[in-house]
């Protein structure tokens, strides 16, 4: 009788097929996959184009294409995934697309390209495909919204000024944790203020008796960010800290006048 059972479920085994992984965002595809993507580094503050490279890409009926983890827990603010915008079948081994402006920063994320017209969607995923930097916008004071804070050399110890950065993708929670010069000189954080996925960091900045010239404004930063970690079934949230510095060359601009 043993022997019996035995030879049933070894042919049971025999027979079955063999299943691509599935999960509740579909099937992982069989016939494209994803195999390089160019370039390897955006920055978040503007939109960027990008080529995906891969095979069979024209067995797809309705492309589409995301950046961040396929299966995107939404408790996880380190793993948000979105839509890539202007997917573009361009021929058998060839998308581009476009990466939108505030993309999440801080993480070498994936690609995942997907046929939403089939059911269920099948999909291919490049892990670690791109690279997301932090990037911020000048809000100058002056006007002209050029992103170049322009003010006139003095001899007075005391002359300041007032800007403001965006920083894209970033949602900064302690203006302790950012830290911004022009030049060698620190700013002070008057305040941060969060909208949508972005920060506007003010800052009051003491520029008197500095030489005329051009002047890059660095902003260094760290930031906690929940991180799921699933253990023997269990999805637990713990805090880890990402850090960097970005900067804008040549954004603060002391302009040369006749000084009294």
């Amino acid at each position: 009788m043993k022997q019996k059972i035995l030879a049933l479920a070894l042919a049971l085994a025999i027979a079955a097929p063999v299943l691509t992984r599935a999960n509740n965002n579909g099937v992982e595809s069989t016939t494209f996959s994803v195999t390089s993507v160019s370039p390897s580094t955006v920055e978040n503050y503007q939109a960027n184009d990008i080529t995906i490279t891969g095979t069979g890409f024209s067995s797809i009926v309705q492309v589409g294409a995301r950046l961040g983890e396929w299966i995107d827990n939404k408790k996880d603010d380190t793993d948000d995934a979105i839509a890539l915008a202007n997917v573009t079948v361009v021929d058998n081994t060839t998308i581009t697309a476009t990466v939108p402006v505030g993309a999440k920063a801080g993480d070498i994320k994936d690609v995942t390209v997907y046929d939403s017209g089939v059911t269920p969607n099948i999909y291919s995923t490049l892990d670690s495909a791109l690279t997301v930097h932090p990037s911020f916008e000048v809000n100058d004071q002056d006007g002209d919204s050029d992103g170049i804070v322009e003010v006139y050399q003095t001899r007075s110890k005391n002359a300041k000024t007032v800007f403001s950065l965006t920083v894209a993708g970033q949602s900064y929670k302690n203006k302790r944790w950012i830290k911004v010069r022009v030049g060698n000189k620190k700013g002070v954080i008057t305040g941060i203020t969060r909208t949508g996925g972005n920060s506007i960091v003010r800052v009051k900045f003491k520029y008197g008796k500095m030489a005329a010239g051009n002047y890059d404004i660095s902003l260094t930063y760290k930031n906690g960010l929940k991180k799921a970690v699933t253990r023997k079934g269990k999805t637990k949230y713990k805090t880890i800290w990402e850090s960097g510095t970005m900067s804008s060359g040549n954004a603060f601009s002391v302009l040369l006048q006749q000084i009294d």
